[in-house]
Formats: C-alpha cells, sequence, structure tokens
C-alpha cells in the first residue's frame, strides 16, 4: 500500500516536473515565432501542426463521433485516477492537469496565434471604412440579401455540407499557401450547449475539431462550420476566419451556403449601421424584406430558446482572453470582417 502510494506520488511529480519544463519550451518557441515568421511557418505551421492534423483527422477524427465525447474522460482518468486518497495527492493531479490543458492548448494549436497578418501573406491594402462607405456597403448587401431570403432554402445534412465546404475552403486555402494536408471536422454538439453561453461555434483545440450547436438556425450553419473549419486549418484571428468562411461559402453553388455567408456579413454591417444611425435604422429595419425579416426574427428565436448562463463574464473573459493572445480589437475582431472583405474587393477589382 506504502509502495503504491509513493508511486502514485512520484507520477504526479513527474507529470508536473515535466509539464512546468514543456511550458518552459513553449514559452521560449513562442517568442521565436513572434520574432522569426520562417521559423514559425517551417517549424510549427507546416511541420508539427500538420502532424497534429493528420494524426487526429485520418484516426479518431474518422469516428462518427465528436473526439471531445473520448478526450475529456480520457485526460481527467489520465491525470486524477487513483489520485484521490489524499488531499496533497488531489492538488498534484491537479495541478499537473491545469499544466497539460494550457500545453496541450499550445502545442495542437495555439501557436498559430504567432501567424503574420493576413493583409501582409495577401499583400492587402487596408480599406478606408467610414460611415460613407459603410452606407453604401450595407444598403447593397441589404438587396442582396433580400433578394436571395426570398428564395427557399432546403436545409443539408451536416456531413454533406461540411464535405462540400472544407473542399472549397481547401481551394482557397491552396491560393493563399496554406497548408491543407488534414481533414479538418466540425461536430454537431447538443443543442443550447453554446447557445447558453452565445455562440453558435467554437474550435476545442484539445479535440482537435470544430463544433457547432445543434439548436442554431439551419441557415447559420454553413458559415458557422465554415468559420470553424478555418480555424481548424491554423487561422486564429475571428475576422479572418469569418473573411474566409464568407470566401468559402460565396464560392458554392448551393444557394442556401451563399445566403448563410451573405446573411451573415449583412449583420456585422447592419451592426456598424445601426451604431452610426440608429434612429434611421428603426425606419430601415422595418422596411426590410418579409423573408429576411422572417430569418432574422428565427435567429433570435433559435438563440433566446436557451438561458444566457454567463450574460456579462463571458464577453469579458473572451475580450481579454483574444487581447492576451495578440488580438489587439478583442472581441471586436469579428466585426473587422467588413475591414478584410473591402481590403479584398479592392484588391481584385
Amino acid at each position: 500500500m506504502i509502495n503504491g502510494f509513493c508511486k502514485s506520488k512520484n507520477v504526479s511529480w513527474n507529470r508536473l516536473t515535466v509539464g512546468i519544463i514543456t511550458f518552459g519550451i513553449i514559452l521560449i518557441l513562442n517568442f521565436l515565432f513572434q520574432r522569426f515568421e520562417a521559423f514559425y511557418h517551417i517549424f510549427y505551421l507546416n511541420g508539427l501542426f500538420q502532424l497534429v492534423r493528420i494524426s487526429h483527422d485520418y484516426t479518431v477524427g474518422l469516428l462518427p463521433i465528436p473526439s471531445i465525447y473520448l478526450t475529456v474522460p480520457v485526460i481527467i482518468l489520465y491525470f486524477f485516477y487513483r489520485r484521490l486518497h489524499s488531499l496533497k495527492s488531489f492538488l498534484m493531479a491537479l495541478a499537473a492537469f491545469i499544466i497539460w490543458v494550457i500545453n496541450l492548448f499550445y502545442i495542437l494549436w495555439g501557436f498559430n496565434y504567432t501567424q503574420p497578418s493576413i493583409y501582409d501573406s495577401l499583400n492587402l491594402e487596408p480599406t478606408k471604412i467610414d460611415s460613407s462607405y459603410l452606407d453604401r456597403a450595407f444598403l447593397d448587401q441589404t438587396k442582396v440579401v433580400e433578394a436571395m431570403a426570398q428564395k427557399d432554402h432546403d436545409s443539408i445534412k451536416l456531413t454533406k455540407l461540411e464535405n462540400h465546404l472544407r473542399e472549397l475552403q481547401e481551394e482557397i486555402l491552396d491560393d493563399f499557401e496554406i497548408p491543407t494536408i488534414g481533414r479538418v471536422r466540425i461536430r454537431k454538439l447538443p443543442a443550447g450547449l453554446l447557445l447558453s453561453i452565445r455562440t453558435s461555434g467554437i474550435y476545442i483545440p484539445h479535440a482537435v475539431e470544430g463544433h457547432i450547436d445543434g439548436g442554431s438556425y439551419y441557415k447559420q450553419h454553413p458559415f458557422t462550420l465554415a468559420h470553424e473549419m478555418a480555424h481548424g486549418y491554423g487561422y486564429t484571428d475571428e475576422s479572418v476566419c469569418n473573411f474566409i468562411a464568407y470566401l468559402t461559402c460565396r464560392n458554392s453553388d448551393l444557394a442556401i451556403v451563399r445566403y448563410s455567408a451573405e446573411l451573415a456579413y449583412w449583420r456585422y454591417l447592419a451592426r456598424a449601421y445601426r451604431q452610426y444611425h440608429p434612429e434611421e435604422w428603426v425606419k430601415t429595419y422595418d422596411s426590410l424584406d418579409p423573408g429576411l425579416l422572417a430569418d432574422l426574427q428565427q435567429i433570435r428565436d433559435h438563440i433566446t430558446r436557451y438561458p444566457d448562463l454567463m450574460p456579462i463574464m463571458k464577453d469579458i473573459i473572451y475580450d481579454n482572453y483574444l487581447k492576451s493572445h495578440g488580438v489587439s480589437a478583442g472581441i471586436k475582431s469579428y466585426d473587422m470582417m467588413i475591414d478584410l472583405i473591402a481590403a479584398y474587393e479592392a484588391s481584385i477589382e
């Protein structure tokens, strides 16, 4: 019994010690990746990260269930099995667990936060976004979505949609010279699990998969899925993933996929337009096409069906998380999709 206790204690200490040493190496690598772009591309983006993708996508990624259903129990059992017989043993296991959760975050995906700006990667020149531009873009986009909203849009089975969007997105990323060796999976989670924290999708590095909420409105699925897929291929910035998701869906021959992207883009423009013209917005909203109004109401209904578990803290936590990883705009980075689309369209004119 004593030998067993000592063995358990040593294993906990070993995992914690190795975890701390690994974290130190991660800090050094993160510093080097930030300073040397070529090193990041060769060692991580085109090397270790692709190895992670292949190792997961062609093994656990082929299973019909989300890998998080396996990942979470395995990790918890690995660190806490037979570690609950004393408070000290538990605390050592908990410390090792936390440090390795952090380490795995960076090893499996997080180092991509050091990637260079997409403006530099695609040679894009920032476009001035002022009230005049937003007025023009909003009114033009309103005409686009109103015309599309009048059509019937049938839902698409998730696996079919996933395969369709993966093919489209890989074509875009190949043009961007981003490796697409893996086969990024997007899984559906139980309804309300994500909407209860007011998000319809999330990429979980420890599961090496993206996820969408099963309770979200089906017309949002294509854009949300394409956004999380962009995360899976290595992009971290939310505005960049919105931008890539927009390009992905816009290239589809399926009307609902194109509409999903145009509607998402319109909602970002509408939010900006409403800030500049709060009084005019009320009149504009009331005059929108009934089909578009119905879809907007459906989006609200699907979200408010589930109580908001963290109405204030979730934004504060996520905003600080993004800023701590070099995304200076924080949660406002989602809105910067408008800037990227403007710069991209100007570059191809």
